[in-house]
């Protein structure tokens, strides 16, 4: 097939099903590899849409600056939307970040700020936001798409992933997907949810992020969680809450390369993990997990043993067996909890309701 440019490659990702790692055999696990994008992510979906709505309204014309905050792939996606159709990005990004991604976004002409100071709760997301801010008011024609807030985002997978996932599948009992933005479990459950009437889903967050109003720490995964909630989490359309520490997500990385080829970040390693857990409690059911990128961006970081090291979490301390992660996914270190419905609700453990 012959595109007229590398965005029109953007989308139809495959859907692979775990064949080995797997809590019993009569289990179906599915993965969505949104790294087959263009750019290697699932932020090339709603960074394209958002351009693509700036545009129709006239706040993008020939020549516009684009100032973003990013962890990585955003980055990586705007960087390539930049080159394509010829607006200047710059990119605020912070310590965390992976080198992959930086030498991607530079590679495609990107310019990069470095915010080096933490607030003082250890993260980077506000003083990356107030940089943006910054930038974006001294440079005249700037703007910013705000990922965290602006609606399409969560349209974006609304409009394009979800009808991808309801043609490839007859019946989904629960749809996995990790909180950034908030975007894609946003868009993907509220529009899934009317294709699948008893569709369950669950997020995946990341133990420190603050994103369901837990108190925020410092955390070693990317593209997963927020130091606060973002505007385009759309609480409503969540079931439950898997709050994933990051041995588990890292854990699962490697044993599902080793056992499966599946390659991923850390943040489709947290949703695989979850999606374990919700199998081992309800045998059987389909289960769709959502990967938002490969782990191309993080071979010489999370894969990377003396890395691990140097980030005090030593390859000895995770699980490096099928047989260890399916333990751990049955014993997580934090249960899933089911979400209040009403603000008198206390949250229960989903498993042990289930069982009750």
């Amino acid at each position: 097939m012959i595109y007229e440019n590398v965005l029109e490659t953007l989308g139809d990702t495959p859907v692979v099903r775990l064949r080995r790692l797997l809590p019993r055999p009569e289990d179906r696990i599915f993965v969505k590899l949104e790294g087959s994008n263009p750019s290697n992510s699932i932020k090339d979906r709603a960074a394209l849409h958002m351009v693509e709505q700036a545009e129709s309204r006239g706040r993008l014309v020939p020549g516009s600056t684009i100032v973003e905050s990013t962890s990585g792939n955003l980055g990586k996606a705007l960087a390539l939307i930049g080159a394509v159709k010829g607006y200047r990005i710059i990119l605020v990004v912070d310590p965390k970040t992976p080198r992959s991604v930086l030498s991607y976004a530079t590679s495609l002409g990107a310019e990069l700020d470095m915010v080096t100071q933490p607030d003082p709760q250890g993260g980077y997301q506000p003083a990356r936001l107030r940089r943006v801010r910054e930038l974006a008011g001294s440079i005249p024609g700037a703007i910013t798409l705000n990922q965290y807030e602006n609606p399409d985002n969560p349209q974006a997978h609304a409009t394009h992933t979800a009808p991808e996932i309801a043609k490839d599948f007859d019946e989904l009992g629960a749809l996995i997907a990790t909180v950034s933005t908030g975007g894609h479990l946003s868009g993907l459950g509220m529009a899934l949810k009317e294709c699948f009437p008893e569709l369950h889903v669950r997020a995946v967050d990341a133990v420190g992020s603050a994103a369901f109003g837990h108190p925020f720490s410092p955390y070693k995964m990317r593209g997963i969680g927020l130091s606060w909630t973002p505007g385009n989490l759309r609480s409503e359309c969540v079931d439950s809450l898997h709050r994933v520490a990051d041995t588990e997500a890292l854990s699962l990385c490697r044993v599902l390369a080793a056992e499966e080829g599946i390659l991923l970040g850390e943040s489709g390693g947290a949703a695989v993990f979850a999606a374990l857990t919700y199998a081992t409690a309800h045998p059987g059911k389909p289960v769709l997990a959502i990967a938002p990128d490969s782990g191309a961006n993080y071979l010489y970081e999370s894969y990377d043993d003396e890395w691990l090291r140097e980030q005090g979490t030593p390859p000895e301390v995770l699980s490096l067996t099928p047989e260890d992660i399916l333990r751990h996914a049955r014993c997580p270190v934090h249960p899933p909890m089911s979400l209040p419905r009403a603000v008198d609700d206390a949250p229960a453990s989903v498993e042990t309701a289930t069982k009750a």
